[in-house]
């Protein structure tokens, strides 16, 4: 086109600051595969970057469970990996300045979006390479979102009244980050106590992105 004119005063040039994203692909998780594209998303954002293999291919693992060392780092990089200075002494007796990831558990623990666990000594722990379950899942995001004020209600027939996180669940659920299972009843479960897959995990994020954006 050799005939535009712009308006006088318009701005005829733009700059801006873009986040690079990964080109990473997984060779374990096909095309059609459940939480294909939240898992890809992920990957795009450099959320996780997985493993690589001996072969050179990078897998994800769907199926595996999350720790929660990883989740740490899923949810800072969620953040938007925000500047942060890791304490010289860490907060939780099982996590050193050395151990994977305690920049990423100490920024989570310093936000309030995990707590540990207060032991019989006194000491505070981590648990870093034990799973997440669902139930501390549905918190960890809850926290993540800055604990927005919401009516629980009763989503799912197995998180009564009294459960461990069932504010967080409900509020999971009222925002549609998790759906739960339909069980051959018509009822609606969230499974609490099961491990957190990898897969899932990504559509959580995902979702949780989607609607409250962060990235």
């Amino acid at each position: 086109m050799t005939d535009y004119v712009l308006a006088a005063g318009a701005t005829a040039s733009w700059t801006g600051t873009f986040k690079a994203t990964s080109a990473v692909s997984f060779t374990d998780v096909a095309a059609g595969a459940q939480f294909h594209e939240e898992i890809s998303w992920l990957a795009a954002q450099g959320i996780s970057t997985g493993w690589a293999e001996a072969d050179g291919s990078r897998t994800f693992r769907p199926l595996q469970a999350v720790n929660r060392d990883a989740m740490a780092a899923f949810m800072y990089r969620l953040a938007g990996s925000p500047a942060f200075q890791a304490p010289a002494k860490s907060p939780f007796a099982d996590v050193t300045p050395s151990t994977q990831f305690y920049k990423e558990i100490t920024w989570l623990a310093s936000k309030g979006i995990s707590t540990g666990w207060v032991e019989s000594s006194g000491t505070k722990t981590f648990r870093p390479v034990q799973p997440v379950n669902r139930d501390a899942m549905a918190a960890f995001m809850y926290r993540f979102a800055g604990s927005p004020a919401f009516t629980p209600s009763a989503a799912f027939t197995d998180v009564p009244a009294g459960a461990q996180f069932r504010k967080e669940i409900s509020w999971l659920a009222g925002s549609g980050i998790s759906t739960g299972w339909t069980e051959a009843n018509g009822s609606k479960t969230y499974r609490p106590l099961q491990p957190v897959n990898r897969d899932a995990m990504a559509a959580f994020m995902y979702r949780y992105n989607q609607k409250y954006g962060q990235l």
